[in-house]
């Protein structure tokens, strides 16, 4: 593991799409898997958020790059990501914080880390606004094909404050949303805790 690190750090990538040297996700790869509407999911299909952002399909490389990231924590891929996020999210909104989607205690043990807050960090550098973690969640799920109303219904109550959101307008991040189910029940907590205004961004749309 460490050995695998160390050479990732000094040996350039190659792009997951092209096979460019020197980076991992270039941006013809990028453009060409990009949304051509940033707000891919209406307001009202996403209750309790005030926008959606979505910065990519979940197809091809993007989808590579985010299962690398998920179960590999492939580090120069975290700003590749994070700028498919920023680039979808409008300059009109006004955040203040960014967190991310939590993911449980048992999870978090099972692979050291949570790829959509070293995503979250990143964006919040991006867009000079602090990272808080303001979100825990009881439980993780497999939401792998079920419908819609299952996925609502197994997120209900998954989600917990952490840290207090009163008065803040906060921008939550996740690596990959569906129906926005997930963002959905983080969104109500978080407004249930305080939060006057809450966004999403997401790297890509399944």
């Amino acid at each position: 593991m460490l050995i695998r690190r160390f050479v990732e750090l000094i040996t350039p990538e190659d792009c997951l799409g092209c096979g460019r040297n020197g980076v991992v996700l270039c941006a013809t790869c990028a453009h060409g898997n990009s949304l051509a509407e940033a707000n891919s999911l209406a307001r009202q299909d996403v209750p309790d958020l005030d926008g959606l952002a979505v910065g990519a399909y979940y197809d091809g490389p993007v989808k590579e790059l985010i299962l690398r990231l998920k179960f590999h924590r492939l580090r120069s891929g975290e700003e590749a990501a994070a700028g498919l996020a920023v680039a979808a999210v409008p300059a009109s909104w006004l955040v203040d914080v960014v967190t991310a989607v939590p993911v449980s205690a048992g999870r978090y043990r099972e692979r050291g880390y949570n790829q959509s807050e070293l995503v979250a960090r990143r964006v919040a550098k991006r867009l000079g606004l602090p990272y808080s973690s303001l979100l825990g969640r009881h439980t993780s799920t497999h939401q792998l094909g079920v419908d819609r109303r299952t996925r609502f219904e197994q997120v209900e109550g998954a989600f917990f404050p952490l840290h207090g959101a009163q008065g803040r307008r906060v921008l939550l991040v996740d690596d990959v949303v569906t129906t926005g189910a997930t963002m959905a029940a983080c969104a109500e907590v978080l407004r249930a805790a305080g939060a006057v205004a809450v966004y999403g961004a997401a790297v890509a749309r399944h």
